[in-house]
């Protein structure tokens, strides 16, 4: 069924609207967004535990924390070598390939995750950091070597369409990090116990995540066929370089700043913004992995309903950033303050340049994921492969001079190159998205939100001015006929009305 609801004769009225979209995509893109906003909203948990853990350990520590969690993560993300997309996407095509996709990967995913932490284990040696790191960094890596096969049951349950499933498995895997972390720094234990949490808890998750896929999905069987590895990982290598070379780029920077500057307080301020702009990534990974699937089953059934759908994905997603950025960019030091305390004053200039990356991040998920559901993984791995040269070579530029801020600038300059290089292929290979036309109405609109914040912003509770001002802001949109009849139709359908 074709995405555009006027392409069907004699669809005018929104009664004809619920006939056509009965158990269409659209009816399950909604299904797919509220379960991955369910799973998503959870991270606000594992954010609140780092918080804490700022608060109660410090700048020191707290930069100690992030470089173990940033390389460890950063390491074990790079071993997931595209299986996890490839997976979702040649499973959500065809079901009858769960089986040999399942036993394989999982087998596949545990030999390449525990060759990661030997060779990381041997870096952070070999590097020269002290006894305390390389402690945390081995107990980490152990926790990310369980949070891979996590991942892998959460693919399943994604190339199923069975977001429910995932919701749960994050759920707990959430729930049990903040509680057994916040219990354990409440009785003022310190870094080693609260990694060995991680540890314990991923573990658990991934045991939980393979008994819910053999439950509710197939059978596992672990098996090792050399055939079918080397034909997965021949086809997934497009999306590996991919996949490697994005996650280089954007955990570098911390990982970078320790070996140039090997300052962990520096390091602690940084991480403290970047923990804000990541929360702020549910949004996109939300919208962007609980649409993927249906990208995929589209490109293979219409390239025109294809277009249609990344068109609506990206306005909106464009759209949502907007107020974000401009919010964070004028709250910045109230937010720092509230959710850091004033040991973390430094962090403002960081996570005010970063918050400028957002608008860009946002609509970078979706583009990233229509080209590889489109088959261009190719040219994913490419663009990704020049902004990870383009952020090596401005943080070696920029960190000697200056320090934690020269960092979120590459990281700012890299998401635009991403931006530009992603939307140019898009255009070509997709569908052309008319920026200056979706953006002209919600300019306006931001531009009197922004108005409000600063004549508001000293007088009134922080609460009150982010709540007010996204009021202001949507219902300037909905002012300025910003929603057409076709997406008003579509809100109504989704909404039961």
């Amino acid at each position: 069924m074709g995405y555009n609801i006027r392409a069907c004769s004699g669809i005018n009225t929104t009664q004809g609207i619920r006939n056509v979209f009965k158990d269409s995509l659209i009816k399950r893109a909604s299904r797919n967004v509220f379960y991955k906003i369910l799973a998503e909203s959870t991270k606000v948990l594992p954010a609140l535990l780092f918080i804490y853990v700022a608060r109660k350990l410090g700048s020191e520590d707290f930069g100690r924390l992030s470089f173990a969690f940033s390389f460890t993560g950063m390491c074990i993300l790079i071993t997931d070598f595209g299986l996890n997309r490839l997976l979702v996407r040649n499973v959500s095509r065809q079901k009858e390939l769960t089986e040999e996709y399942v036993a394989n990967i999982y087998v596949l995913k545990i030999a390449l995750s525990f060759m990661c932490v030997i060779v990381m284990g041997l870096f952070v040696i070999f590097a020269g950091y002290t006894g305390e790191v390389i402690t945390l960094v081995m107990i980490f890596g152990g926790a990310m070597f369980f949070r891979s096969l996590s991942d892998v049951s959460c693919a399943v349950f994604n190339a199923h369409e069975q977001m429910d499933k995932e919701a749960v498995l994050k759920g707990i895997n959430h729930i049990l990090l903040f509680i057994s972390g916040a219990v354990v720094l409440a009785l003022g234990f310190g870094l080693f116990e609260l990694s060995k949490v991680f540890l314990v808890v991923h573990l658990i998750s991934s045991i939980i995540g393979c008994f819910m896929v053999y439950k509710y999905i197939v059978n596992i069987r672990p098996c090792f066929n050399p055939r079918f590895w080397y034909f997965i990982l021949k086809e997934s290598i497009p999306i590996a370089l991919a996949v490697t070379f994005g996650v280089i780029y954007v955990k570098i920077d911390i990982v970078m700043l320790s070996l140039i500057r090997g300052n962990n307080v520096e390091i602690g301020w940084y991480s403290a913004a970047v923990r804000i702009i990541e929360l702020m990534h549910v949004i996109p990974a939300v919208v962007a992995s609980a649409i993927f699937p249906i990208f995929s089953i589209l490109h293979k059934e219409s390239m025109d309903s294809l277009g249609k759908a990344y068109k609506t994905s990206f306005k909106y997603l464009l759209v949502t950033a907007l107020p974000i950025v401009v919010g964070t960019l004028l709250l910045s030091d109230r937010i720092i303050d509230l959710v850091y305390g004033e040991e973390y004053v430094k962090a403002i200039p960081a996570l005010r340049i970063l918050a400028c990356s957002l608008i860009f991040i946002f609509v970078n998920y979706i583009l990233l994921n229509i080209l590889v559901a489109a088959g261009k993984q190719k040219i994913n791995a490419i663009v990704t492969g020049i902004c990870l040269f383009v952020n090596i070579s401005l943080n070696m530029c920029l960190i000697p001079y200056y320090g934690y801020l020269g960092a979120g600038y590459a990281t700012v300059v890299t998401e635009i190159a991403l931006f530009a290089m992603c939307w140019y292929y898009a255009t070509k290979y997709i569908s052309n998205v008319n920026i200056a036309a979706v953006l002209s109405r919600p300019l306006i609109s931001v531009i009197i939100m922004g108005v409000f914040i600063v004549l508001t912003n000293a007088k009134l509770n922080l609460a009150f001015v982010i709540i007010l001002s996204a009021l202001i802001y949507f219902t300037c949109l909905l002012l300025f006929r910003f929603l057409t009849k076709d997406d008003k139709l579509i809100l109504l359908y989704l909404l039961g009305k």
